[in-house]
């Protein structure tokens, strides 16, 4: 190697630590990082709440029911998923329609709407 050549690759090697060791790691935000899990569709604040059709569940102090239909369920944790992840693809409302078990829309995650 050449002298110069030396030189320049010392140079180059010098910059790019020195480039480095002042690089910031890379941080998201909670609304950032449910948009990259969610895909970058809409997404919708919800949370867990099972169709279950056995009033059992209301010897849970999580129990509740009965819902419209005569189901019950257990209310689950809060989550923000995509609107198509939910009972009914956003449509299900556990106070009028929703779907249930089985139905090709079925989910336990209810959207919440404002």
């Amino acid at each position: 190697m050449t002298r110069a050549t030396i030189i320049t690759s010392a140079v180059f090697t010098t910059c790019l630590l020195a480039t480095s060791a002042y690089a910031a790691p890379v941080s998201l935000s909670d609304a950032q990082m449910d948009s990259v899990a969610a895909g970058g569709v809409d997404t919708v604040d919800g949370f867990v709440c099972p169709v279950i059709g056995t009033d059992a569940v209301l010897n849970s102090p999580k129990g509740i029911g009965p819902l419209a239909e005569g189901d019950y369920s257990i209310a689950g944790p809060e989550v923000t998923v995509p609107v198509t992840a939910t009972n009914g693809d956003g449509t299900g409302n556990p106070g009028v329609s929703y779907s249930q078990p089985g139905e090709s829309d079925y989910t336990a995650i209810w959207g919440v709407r404002p």
